[in-house]
């Protein structure tokens, strides 16, 4: 008969394991948490008309009614439906904050519409409204009156458009919501004229009629 030590004593008991030990444990169990620094903005995509930066200031004496400055804009029109012939109409158009009354969008490169297009304002005056053909791009200038006071050398657009399709005729269908967007402030170096400006937008003479 084997003998057995210890009989009737309580087993020894094991060592609690100290505080330290069981935070350190505890780290090694629980995952690490990655806290991700804040993503760059994305840029919003270029919609069907925006603004290049290009600014200038208008000679003085530029004409009677265009005597302010001129943002130059792109108006891109993608592969149709809505629209295949666009119509752009600007509605408002603000400098510093300040509304202009007087103001004239001009297409001054790219294709041009044709046929009964041409001629849709889609209810706009004149001045105020432009067509773009499908799958085109355009150079759009779009000039002010008279300077909002202020310094005249630095500036910033704000106008607001509405698009349409043109289904032929003088019927106009809406394409999405109107959209307003900003040029930001600008430098308006002049415009060459008289004094020889620096600015380099092309395309700004002769000025709308």
């Amino acid at each position: 008969m084997s003998q057995i030590h210890g009989a009737g004593t309580a087993p020894p008991r094991a060592a609690s394991p100290s505080r330290r030990s069981v935070v350190k444990g505890a780290a090694w169990a629980v995952p690490a948490v990655v806290v991700a620094g804040a993503a760059p903005t994305v840029a919003a995509s270029a919609g069907p008309l925006s603004f290049t930066g290009g600014a200038c200031k208008l000679p003085g004496g530029s004409t009677d009614t265009f005597k302010g400055y001129v943002f130059e804009l792109t108006a891109v029109n993608t592969v149709g439906p809505n629209p295949t012939t666009g119509i752009t109409v600007i509605t408002a158009v603000a400098v510093n904050g300040t509304p202009v009354t007087s103001f004239a969008a001009s297409v001054r490169s790219g294709p041009t519409c044709s046929g009964s297009c041409t001629t849709v304002s889609c209810g706009a005056p004149a001045e105020h409204y432009f067509c773009t053909p499908d799958a085109s791009t355009q150079q759009v200038l779009v000039y002010t009156g008279a300077k909002p006071t202020g310094n005249s050398q630095n500036a910033e657009m704000t106008l607001t458009y509405q698009r349409y399709d043109c289904l032929g005729g003088n019927t106009c269908a809406p394409v999405g919501a109107p959209t307003t967007i900003s040029s930001g402030l600008r430098s308006t170096p002049s415009a060459p004229g008289p004094n020889q400006g620096s600015c380099q937008v092309q395309n700004i003479f002769p000025l709308p009629s």
